[in-house]
């Protein structure tokens, strides 16, 4: 009996090995195949050659993923409020970075209160200098440091700054934006 088991075992082991190879006329049928097609993945399935997208010269897209030639050309703008519970940057858009932009912004965002005004805002250059940053040219080694005067009237906090928090978001928001080393908040 044990014979008979394992001369079974054998003959299993024998047909699965020849079940699972493959033959050769298979494998020219797959010489034949990578000729007419190029190359077969590892799948079986054919692969063939794709030509590359035409790109746009102008800005190195393909021509499928042209931006909207329709679409607004807004700014940036980084604002300070409260999201979650806690102080934070928020980045948002405006149509032209200009001071009533972003206060306007600010009082979106409940920074301020919806009476608050600009009077005036300022700039000046401090004579100090510092290196320039990542992207400068090179004749360009150093940046000028500026500082802001802003003045606001009818000043009212957001909903959850108090008085000094809600200034100093403000102040933050104008030297982050104008890039300014500090900004001077005066209320009227």
């Amino acid at each position: 009996m044990k014979k008979f088991i394992a001369m079974l075992l054998l003959a299993i082991a024998v047909l699965s090995v020849v079940g699972c190879g493959s033959s050769k006329s298979k494998s020219r049928n797959d010489e034949t195949a990578k000729e007419k097609t190029g190359e077969t993945a590892p799948d079986g399935s054919s692969v063939t050659e794709t030509t590359a997208e035409e790109t746009n010269p102008d800005n190195g897209l393909p021509l499928s993923k042209q931006p909207d030639p329709n679409a607004p050309v807004v700014d940036t703008v980084v604002v300070y409020a409260i999201v979650n519970g806690s102080m934070s940057q928020v980045m948002d858009s405006v149509d032209e970075l200009t001071e009533q932009a972003l206060l306007d912004k600010l009082i979106e965002l409940g920074t301020v209160g919806a009476s608050t005004k600009l009077v005036s805002f300022e700039t000046e250059e401090t004579g100090e200098t510092q290196p320039a940053g990542p992207g400068a040219t090179e004749g360009q080694q150093t940046t000028t440091i500026k500082k802001g005067k802003l003045v606001l009237s009818d000043f009212a906090a957001g909903e959850n700054f108090d008085d000094e928090t809600s200034k100093k978001a403000v102040a933050d928001t104008f030297a982050l934006n104008y890039e300014l080393s500090e900004c001077e908040v005066v209320i009227e």
